[in-house]
């Protein structure tokens, strides 16, 4: 006789219990890479794309910048502390912005989003946190007044001198990433588990 101990989740065959193995439980899948194979993203979207993110985070970044410096000129420890606030802030809104949401978003940032642009890899592996947030924070904004120049002048040169189809902004080259036209959205697989709840349910 098979009884079903529903505290652990376990069988009890002649008063013998057993366990669930791995091969029950249905194991998480991995995501899909979206758009790899895609087209190349217009550059003049890639531009504006740019634009906006820069134009969400600058105002806000300058804003509490001022905010910090006036605070840290009066002095007193009220204030160096409110300044130090401040001061985390700005780098959360920033590792928020240009980490955390391409990072959920698959590649997009809310510019990238707009527009329909995703960012993806060249080597087929999955973009880590760590490189979103160098990509667009560390070099596009951190350093963008001598990355960004320096990068389009390698694609022009790549473009219109070596005449490759493939040429890309040269942080890009580095970090394998490119700019693509999003046409896929994320598919969210159910498992076992929730597949089984549903035609118990119907």
């Amino acid at each position: 006789m098979v009884k079903k101990i529903k505290k652990n989740n376990s069988y009890s065959y002649n008063d013998r219990n057993i366990k669930p193995t791995l091969n029950d439980i249905s194991a998480p899948t991995a995501e899909p890479l979206l758009d790899v194979h895609g087209e190349e993203a217009s550059p003049i979207k890639r531009l504006i794309a740019y634009l906006i993110d820069l134009g969400i985070y600058l105002p806000i970044a300058i804003i509490f910048q001022y905010s910090t410096v006036n605070l840290r000129a009066q002095g007193g420890a009220e204030n160096e502390r409110n300044a130090l606030y401040m001061t985390i802030s700005i780098v959360i809104f920033a590792v928020l912005l240009y980490g955390y949401l391409p990072h959920k978003w698959q590649g997009q940032t809310i510019g990238k989003k707009l527009f329909k642009i995703r960012l993806v890899p060249t080597d087929n592996k999955k973009i880590e946190f760590s490189r979103y947030l160098i990509r667009e924070f560390l070099i596009k904004v951190t350093v963008g007044w001598a990355a960004v120049p320096v990068s389009a002048l390698f694609w022009l040169y790549e473009t219109y001198i070596l005449k490759r189809k493939d040429s890309i902004m040269l942080y890009d080259r580095l970090l394998n990433t490119r700019v693509v036209a999003a046409t896929e959205q994320p598919k969210v697989e159910k498992t076992k588990v929730e597949k089984t709840k549903e035609d118990k349910e119907k």
